[in-house]
């Protein structure tokens, strides 16, 4: 009986083993196509449509110029997005997904705030900048980052109350630059707090959702941490610390679990 029993879990095993094996097999299939699909199909395409729109712009009259705009705008968007799980999978595999370069990041920041200053006139909004930093520059990759700033300064930017006063701070800790952006708008809970750059986020407030999951990637990938929290009853700040030189690889593992909530 023993023998038998024996048998059995032997048997058990191995046909495990076969479906393990399998599921397996079919999870790197899935995972290789969905990454062929996103770089050759979709990604492809969005180009194709963000050019075409660029040449509608040239051709077409006033009018149609702000529907043009609505979509070359979603069309970047859907873009940022494709190429942002592109590189979370190249991340994971151990692969380098970022163009480094020295850049000064008072100045990037400075360059980013532009982009709003309409909105911002609009709002009679003011940005103060308060660093002691000696020398600006860090390693990494400039558009990527200036995405991430781009998606918080718009986010700062929109919900501000009318007249005030952002600060901007950034001073050196050990190897490493600490941005703190904070800025005067509606309260948020430590529910909202808790999810702002999780997966599946969920908040009121500030309702960028996948976008601000697109930032906090951009700073992983720089193996940078961010975060946000409720100074006091109308007070808000976004945290960065970015790493002043260029991380190696090696340090892939310490993040993966980040990008998880």
């Amino acid at each position: 009986m023993s023998i038998v029993k024996g048998l059995f879990l032997i048997l058990l095993f191995c046909v495990l083993i076969f479906k393990y094996c399998r599921l397996k097999n079919e999870y790197i299939n899935q995972k290789k196509y969905f990454v062929e699909t996103l770089s050759h199909d979709l990604r492809v395409s969005s180009l194709a449509q963000i050019r075409g729109l660029e040449l509608l712009k040239k051709s077409s009259a006033a009018n149609n110029l702000e529907l043009i705009e609505e979509i070359d705008s979603s069309c970047k968007y859907s873009l940022d997005m494709i190429s942002m799980l592109l590189n979370s999978y190249r991340f994971e595999n151990g692969e380098q997904v970022l163009d480094y370069e020295k850049i000064n990041i008072t100045q990037l920041i400075k360059d980013t705030c532009s982009n709003y200053l309409k909105i911002i006139e609009d709002k009679n909004l003011r940005f103060y900048f308060d660093t002691d930093v000696s020398n600006n520059f860090i390693n990494a990759d400039k558009l990527k980052i200036q995405k991430a700033f781009s998606i918080l300064i718009s986010t700062i930017v929109a919900y501000s109350k009318n007249n005030c006063t952002a600060i901007i701070s950034i001073k050196e800790d050990k190897n490493n630059i600490k941005i703190a952006l904070l800025y005067q708008g509606k309260s948020l809970t430590e529910e909202e707090c808790r999810r702002m750059f999780c997966n599946n986020s969920h908040f009121s407030t500030v309702g960028h959702g996948i976008k601000m999951n697109l930032c906090k990637k951009i700073i992983d990938f720089h193996y940078g941490k961010i975060r946000v929290e409720n100074i006091n009853a109308m007070l808000n700040s976004f945290t960065i610390t970015l790493p002043k030189d260029k991380k190696s690889t090696s340090a892939k593992g310490q993040l993966i679990s980040s990008f998880q909530c």
